[in-house]
């Protein structure tokens, strides 16, 4: 998809003219603004960069190249480590999540969707080089900033709103936890998580999450995002089955009222529309897929995107499960989400 970021000052390609325009302190806040858009994106906290850009401060070397924490990474560092280099696990969880954060090339140049790395050293043969593709080298500009000594140039913020324009698309995979069967049986009572059946007399579903999105405020994660196509739902199972999965568009307290068969919440006596949780305003199918045992199987299509589109858009990050085949077996099933995304813009 097309990327427009917004820079105050520039030509019309968003470039700063070498001695003709003077550097604002607008034009690294507008870089550590979109640095901090990205950390939020890879689920680490924002960045305040206030005690270096604020009016009256000097754009210093030491904040383009230099500084560390405290009081923050500097804008290289930023870019080249926290943000291409994420903490996958971060956000906890048996398999932790997420489970990894990975950066595409977005330019289809013959490199289009490889791995993005920061080029320092020697990519591999599916890596693209980030600061090659912004000068041709294997450095930034004057690799070392000295502060009180090289002074800040119109090349080094062009180089780091180049950056920050190639980093914009992402492949984030995240495990989808089964928190709770839905055991029509037993319909007022949860059931054993990550187990699915279905045979003439009964049906045993579950319900899960991901996580998307933590609930810190600016939240962490996956918001303000294009969903991507290539994104697709992986399922296992321990046998060979047929299962169907449904984004779930209840609320749920999975851990103080795991949800039953008839209520998605039995502590407020929340009824799904339809036992099992399938009903119209329940769930939306996302597709079928038939396995083979230990043999991972994908959901692709359009209920996918659109599913993983309006998680990102602020829906409900959970998902159900269900046994589509009839047959006496209980199967234990693992799933996972990756979504391949784009940012939106503005902002940056």
């Amino acid at each position: 998809m097309a990327y427009d970021p917004q820079w105050t000052h520039g030509d019309q390609d968003g470039r700063l003219t070498a001695g003709a325009d003077t550097v604002h302190l607008i034009d690294p806040q507008e870089v550590a603004q979109a640095i901090n858009r990205r950390r939020l994106l890879t689920y680490q906290a924002a960045q305040d960069f206030s005690s270096h850009l604020h009016s009256g401060a000097p754009v210093r070397a030491s904040t383009i190249d230099t500084a560390g924490p405290p009081p923050f990474h500097n804008l290289r560092t930023a870019l080249t480590v926290a943000v291409l280099i994420p903490p996958a696990g971060s956000m906890g969880g048996d398999p932790a999540t997420p489970t990894s954060m990975d950066w595409l090339w977005p330019i289809d140049d013959g490199d289009a969707d490889k791995r993005l790395v920061s080029g320092l050293s020697a990519p591999g043969p599916d890596e693209v080089g980030l600061v090659c593709k912004i000068n041709g080298t294997n450095n930034w500009t004057d690799g070392s900033l000295v502060p009180g000594v090289t002074g800040v140039r119109a090349v080094h913020l062009n180089e780091l709103r180049m950056a920050v324009e190639y980093i914009r698309r992402g492949r984030w995979e995240l495990p989808i936890y089964w928190m709770s069967g839905l055991f029509s049986l037993v319909p007022d009572t949860p059931w054993t998580a990550g187990l699915v059946a279905h045979t003439i007399t009964g049906e045993l579903r579950n319900v899960g999450y991901a996580v998307f999105r933590g609930d810190q405020s600016p939240p962490w994660g996956l918001t303000n995002i294009t969903v991507r196509p290539s994104s697709f739902l992986e399922v296992t199972a321990d046998a060979d089955c047929t299962v169907e999965v449904f984004h779930c568009l209840r609320p749920m307290d999975f851990w103080n009222w795991p949800a039953t068969w008839n209520e998605y919440n039995p502590g407020t006596s929340s009824a799904w529309a339809s036992p099992g949780g399938t009903g119209l305003g329940d769930s939306v199918s996302l597709g079928t897929v038939e396995l083979e045992a230990d043999v991972p199987g994908q959901i692709t299509g359009s209920a996918v995107l659109g599913g993983f589109q309006a998680i990102a858009d602020g829906q409900q990050q959970n998902f159900l499960i269900r046994r589509v085949d009839v047959e006496w077996l209980s199967v234990a099933v693992a799933a996972r989400a990756v979504v391949e995304f784009d940012l939106s813009a503005p902002p940056n």
